[in-house]
């Protein structure tokens, strides 16, 4: 048998083209046992390392994306021309707003839209096998799954299972986040398994799992738009017309209790009787009767916002008061809970375009399927809250969303070819 020649040892021990997105996976498997760790530990120190990891993530994963040729794509030369044009709406608003700069979400807001470059480019170099065949794969996606519930867990018995007891929710800042995350998780899967998940119960426990009404709607609208076929259609209305009855006969039991606010603010604003321009936040605890102000408080600061951007100089609508002026000049001195209104009013419309253009050739060359359940979530809880400086999460969005964009347009691709004619 003849011997090996070295360049036939060089290319055997060359990395995978997949092994990109093993990069990937292994790196914030990493970042996620580190911030788990700071978080159980308490430890400043780590939580500022773990900020630290995250940029090194972004460097490792950017240079397997240099260092790999991939083959050329016209939807990815489109996704680049967005991801240039909100690049440059956010270096503008640097340029026309450098004070007050909130570097950590600038940094964050600024390099987790590349991967989804790296997601589509590591796809179109991908072989015929997925990477769930591998051991090593099946062991992070498992760590990304039960180190977080292991930390949740950890918190839970250091507050004495208060649910509410810390303001964390495992490594996340809050329940909201945290539940973002889980669905993010269910596109990762289907990246590295190549088998879309099929259950529209699964999505709904996910929903339902961290009671939070924003994403149990941004799951219920996800699936009523993308696998809306009689069966599934069936079943959802079902669920929902369950919850609904649960709802008449014990407003007041768990989460039930929170859709009472709702419904209260709803019918005020409809009989005129709440002006969110002028309204305080006293006057709306005594009309509502209850400090849950979650609903009207997001309508009130949206309004307030938007009359202040209204007011602005041409040159802010371009390019927007500066990250995390959406704190410093608003009433209440918090984010917007909407992420298409922070970019709007902290870097301005020429980002917000960039931002939505992404998006939009995610969801056009995706199309109505399974698949695009857990993007589309995102893509609509994005409306009612904070998740683009959700760094793990947003960048598992992003990944999958390139992912996923060119493995359909490649199926499409392969399945309106002509059959080979038999010899």
């Amino acid at each position: 048998m003849r011997r090996p020649t070295s360049f036939m040892r060089t290319t055997a021990a060359a990395p995978r083209p997949a092994d990109g997105t093993v990069l990937f996976l292994a790196q914030f498997t990493a970042y996620v046992l580190l911030f788990a760790l700071a978080v159980v530990a308490q430890s400043g120190l780590l939580k500022v390392i773990a900020n630290v990891y995250a940029v090194v993530i972004f460097g490792l994963v950017a240079f397997a994306w240099m260092t790999r040729a991939h083959p050329p794509s016209r939807w990815a030369t489109a996704v680049v021309v967005c991801w240039l044009v909100y690049m440059t709406g956010i270096a503008c608003s640097l340029i026309v707003n450098p004070a007050h700069i909130l570097w950590g979400d600038l940094v964050k807001l600024s390099l987790a839209p590349a991967f989804l470059i790296f997601g589509a480019a590591f796809e179109r170099s991908r072989g015929a096998a997925f990477l769930w065949q591998r051991p090593i794969v099946r062991v992070l996606f498992g760590l990304l799954v039960v180190v977080p519930l292991l930390t949740w867990a950890a918190q839970l018995v250091q507050s004495g299972f208060q649910v509410d007891g810390v303001r964390e929710t495992s490594i996340f800042a809050n329940r909201n986040n945290a539940a973002v995350y889980a669905v993010t998780l269910l596109g990762i899967y289907t990246v590295i398994t190549g088998k879309p998940l099929r259950s529209l119960l699964l999505f709904m426990a996910v929903g339902v799992m961290f009671g939070t009404l924003g994403v149990l709607l941004a799951v219920v609208i996800a699936l009523a738009l993308t696998v809306a076929r009689p069966r599934e259609l069936g079943l959802l209305l079902a669920l929902v017309v369950a919850a609904a009855a649960g709802y008449a006969l014990a407003p007041t039991f768990g989460p039930f209790a929170r859709i009472t606010p709702v419904v209260d603010s709803m019918r005020l604003l409809l009989e005129g009787r709440i002006n969110l321009h002028t309204v305080t936040f006293a006057e709306l605890v005594l009309a509502l009767k209850t400090s849950d102000l979650s609903f009207i408080f997001r309508l009130k600061h949206w309004v307030d916002l938007l009359s202040e951007f209204a007011r602005a100089d041409a040159y802010h609508w371009l390019f927007g008061f500066g990250v995390g002026s959406s704190i410093r000049l608003s009433d209440m001195h918090l984010v917007p809970h909407n992420d298409y209104l922070r970019y709007l009013f902290e870097f301005g419309v020429v980002t917000l375009a960039g931002f939505v253009g992404m998006i939009g050739l995610v969801l056009a060359r995706c199309g109505r399927r399974w698949e695009t359940v857990p993007l589309l979530v995102v893509v609509v809880y994005l409306f009612s809250e904070n998740l683009t400086t959700n760094y793990t999460a947003i960048a598992f969005f992003y990944f999958t969303a390139g992912v996923l964009s060119e493995r359909l347009a490649a199926a499409a691709r392969a399945a309106a070819m002509p059959p080979t004619a038999a010899p």
